[in-house]
This record gives C-alpha cells, sequence and structure tokens, in this order.
C-alpha cells in the first residue's frame, strides 16, 4: 500500500500524491473486490527529496491500518512496526485492538530498520545498535508474544524488564496475531524461522531454501513471499515503453539519498548495490513484471510454480486504476493458466485462498 507520497517508484513521470485514509480505502475496497488475500503498509518516518519529494509525506501504518479495518470485512491487514519506537507492553495493546476491530485480521511486519538513519534523527537509536538489533527484536517478540497469551508476564533480558506485567483483553486471534518479516540476512532468515508466518525474501532459490531449512530446525513451516511492481499495458511494447519512459525520468537524487542512507548502515549496503542496477526503478516495489495482460498472466503462473513460493505482493504505479486493470485482464487468465498447473486461487470471488 503507498503509504508515503508517490508509491514506490522513483521518478518523475510516475503518479504524485499525497497519501490519504480516502485513497487508502479506496484501494482496499477494491483490493476485496478483486479478491486479494492481504494488504500491508511499510512504516517510513524521512523522505527522500530530490525533485519529487519522495516519501516526505507519510501517514503512520498503525494509526492509518486500525481505520481500514473499520471499512472492510475480509483481507487481511499488516503493518510495519520497529520494536525500537514501541514499549511492548504499549505495541501488545495496539495489536490487540486492532485485532478486536478488523475481526481477528490483523498482523505485524516487525523490522529492524533499513535506513536508520530515520531513528537516529529521533534520538532513539542506542549505540552500536546494527550489532545486536535482533538480539533486540527477539526479546521483543517474545515479551509481546508471552503478553498476548499469558494472564501475568515477567520477564528479564538485557533489554527489557516486565514484572507482573499485564495487557488486557488478549488479541482475537489465539495464540497471537499474524507476524511477517523481511530480513535477508542469515540473522534475518533465523528470526523469521522462529517467529514469522509470512517471510519476505527474494526470488533466489538459495534463499528459500535456507527459510524452509531454518523452519525446520525450529519444527515450525513459514509461507514464502516475494514481492513484484506489476506495469500493465494492452500490450508488451506499450509496457516495455513506459517502463523505458520511467527510467529516462528517473529521480536520480532521491535514489542516490536513500542509496547513501542505506550505505550508513552496513548492513544495508547489498540493498545499497542492488538499487544501482540500471534496470532499478523503485524501492519497496520488488522485482519487475511488465507486459499485456496475458504476458502478466503467464510470467506469474511461470514464476510461482518453477520458484515455489507461496504468495506474491503486487505495487503497481497507480494502484486504483492498474489494480482494476489487473482484475478484469489479468486475473481470469492467472486463474485458468495455475488450474492447468494444477494450482487454485479464488482471485475475483468473494474469498481469496491464495496466500
Amino acid at each position: 500500500m503507498p503509504i508515503a507520497s508517490n508509491g514506490f517508484i522513483f521518478s518523475k513521470r510516475a503518479p504524485h500524491y499525497q497519501p490519504t485514509f480516502a485513497l487508502h480505502k479506496r484501494i482496499a475496497l477494491l483490493a476485496e473486490e478483486v479478491g486479494i488475500d492481504y494488504l500491508f503498509w511499510m512504516g517510513k518516518w524521512k523522505g527522500l527529496g530530490g525533485p519529487t519529494h519522495h516519501w516526505e509525506q507519510a501517514l503512520e501504518p498503525l494509526t492509518l491500518v486500525s481505520a481500514i479495518a473499520a471499512c472492510t470485512h475480509r483481507v487481511k491487514l499488516f503493518a510495519t512496526i520497529n520494536p525500537l519506537l514501541f514499549h511492548p507492553t504499549v505495541a501488545a495493546k495496539m495489536v490487540a485492538t486492532i485485532d478486536d476491530v478488523s475481526n481477528g485480521r490483523f498482523g505485524i511486519n516487525i523490522v529492524t530498520g533499513n535506513s536508520l538513519d530515520e531513528y537516529e534523527q529521533m534520538g532513539v537509536l542506542p549505540e552500536d545498535y546494527t550489532n545486536f538489533r535482533y538480539e533486540y527484536a527477539e526479546e521483543w517478540t517474545t515479551a509481546i508474544k508471552a503478553l498476548w497469551s499469558q494472564d501475568k508476564v515477567t520477564f528479564k533480558g538485557r533489554f527489557f524488564n516486565l514484572v507482573d506485567c499485564v495487557s488486557a483483553p488478549k488479541p482475537r486471534q489465539k495464540p497471537y496475531p499474524m507476524i511477517v518479516s523481511a530480513g535477508g540476512s542469515d540473522e534475518g532468515l533465523h528470526f523469521g524461522a522462529r517467529h514469522s508466518d509470512y517471510a519476505f525474501i527474494g526470488l533466489r532459490a538459495s534463499e528459500i531454501a535456507k527459510v524452509r531449512q531454518f523452519a525446520a530446525e525450529e519444527a515450525r513451516s513459514v509461507k514464502i513471499v516475494t514481492n513484484l511492481f506489476l506495469l500493465i499495458r494492452d500490450t508488451d511494447a506499450e509496457a516495455e515503453a513506459e517502463f523505458a519512459r520511467l527510467r529516462d525520468e528517473l529521480d536520480h537524487e532521491a535514489l542516490n539519498n536513500l542509496i547513501v542512507s542505506l550505505e550508513g548502515n552496513m548492513r544495508g549496503s547489498r540493498r545499497a548495490d542492488y538499487l544501482r542496477a540500471p534496470t532499478v526503478i523503485g524501492f519497496g516495489s520488488g522485482f519487475t513484471v511488465m507486459g499485456s495482460p496475458e504476458t502478466i498472466a503467464r510470467k506469474l503462473t511461470a514464476l510461482i510454480v518453477e520458484t515455489g513460493v507461496d504468495a506474491l505482493q503486487f505495487s503497481f504505479l497507480d494502484f486504483v486504476q492498474d489494480l482494476a486493470f489487473f482484475r478484469r485482464g489479468v486475473a481470469p487468465m492467472l486463474k485458468d493458466m495455475l488450474r492447468h498447473e494444477g494450482i487454485s486461487i479464488n482471485l475475483g470471488e468473494e474469498r481469496a485462498t491464495a496466500a
């Protein structure tokens, strides 16, 4: 979901807009009609500048999702939360509240921070944080799970100290709400294996195998999700031409500001290197899949069959227009193609089951 200004494409040609509740409500209701399984909101606390003023305006995800929860009835809702910003006792009650509003459809995306300057500007970034970020997240997650499932919690750790701590009411989901994560390092993958229901990773077969292996070692299973940017046009040539125009009008200043921010965090260096690739036009958007509706459906089918991922997360250039195009153009063919592969989804019907 485009919670920050201009969405996920760093281009002067891309639609320029401010995030609003009205826009997110419109997208959410359309997503329910399409049969999308879930909606996902990142957290963003500092913009990237440039001619497009990229991400300079951003809504707060937990607050926004609580409002969207009251407007929807089926779609799952995930909001990003960084443990540095919310004590586990505060977060436990906030999440339980939204889970009640949504009737058990809410989950959190736990992040340890990509652009750490976002947290440094607030004065909440501990010294040497990059060397213990997952230890911090591990304690935080262990504590919040206990608060969701136990009457009283006593927890003594390096970062948190709870004594007969209570949190009520409990979430509707038992034993606790859904958790997702997107760490790409071995530490991050291990964290996801221990705690996450969904792991957001790329399409590297080695990473997918690692997540499944690490989860098996924890006697758990984790669903694998990958991000895709869908650029749908009437023909392949039109989609390719639009991609070229987006690339030609790239907001290099905003993109470079992001690269500098990531390079300031040593563990973000791989993502910074990725952003320098000549085909990159966005961040958080995922791998680009472009073409006509038929081409998109064929590529998505091949990707699902060849990689064995459990779910696909989409971003768009214009979320309202392109999601509607996906519904009428891509979804029917995608269902048919997957059916031939023995895979059943219910896009466009009352309830989707793909993820």
